[in-house]
């Protein structure tokens, strides 16, 4: 099983990712990772920079899924962008394509609990980018009136997907929820196949644009 969680700005999603990555040993590649590389390169918020940023988090997606190996990724998701969404079924797609199941988790969390998450040392430590608290409140601040993080159900075409409250939650009781979920799917794997699994390369290709 492979693992991405969606949310807001300071939800939690590194958070709750690396507890899971500590009770699994799985690989946790959160979406600032790729975002503070690519923009070593190309510093600055350009279509460019954002371009190569989603072929090297789809490359890594890819890599993982051919060979086996459990991941766990993060992602900003605005509902009221299909291209966001989109986003999640071009996932899946290469995981299904590869014969490897994905699990879905949705973070929600009050605003007031992401604006003191956002000042936290964790996060300060592993986002250099997020180190400026200022331009960073201001943008959960702004985003909360434009944009829309929560989903108003499971994203059309998604298998498996969790949705979690995680305002009053530790990253620790998160991750146990999200172990506890995947031990009921394997429980019911014998009983249905993943869809996608036949996923043909030319669909494949297609889905991607990059590969």
């Amino acid at each position: 099983m492979n693992l991405i969680i969606i949310g807001a700005q300071a939800s939690g999603k590194m958070t709750v990712g690396q507890e899971v990555a500590k009770l699994t040993g799985m690989t946790l590649f959160h979406n600032h990772d790729s975002i503070d590389f690519s923009l070593r390169f190309i510093p600055e918020f350009s279509e460019d920079m954002f371009d190569l940023n989603t072929r090297i988090t789809f490359a890594v997606y890819d890599v993982f899924a051919r060979s086996g190996r459990p991941l766990i990724g993060t992602a900003l998701i605005n509902f009221k962008n299909p291209i966001d969404v989109q986003f999640l079924t071009t996932v899946q797609t290469i995981f299904h394509h590869h014969g490897q199941e994905i699990l879905f988790v949705e973070l929600e969390t009050a605003l007031e609990e992401r604006l003191r998450r956002n000042r936290t040392e964790n996060r300060l430590t592993h986002k250099p980018l997020k180190r400026h608290i200022e331009v960073s409140e201001a943008e959960i601040l702004s985003t909360a009136d434009t944009c829309r993080y929560t989903s108003l159900g499971i994203p059309e075409g998604i298998q498996h997907y969790l949705k979690i409250n995680n305002t009053h939650l530790s990253a620790n009781d998160v991750a146990q929820l999200i172990i506890q979920k995947w031990r009921n799917l394997s429980k019911n794997k014998r009983n249905s196949q993943p869809k996608g699994l036949t996923i043909s390369r030319r669909l494949y290709e297609k889905e991607l644009g990059y590969f």
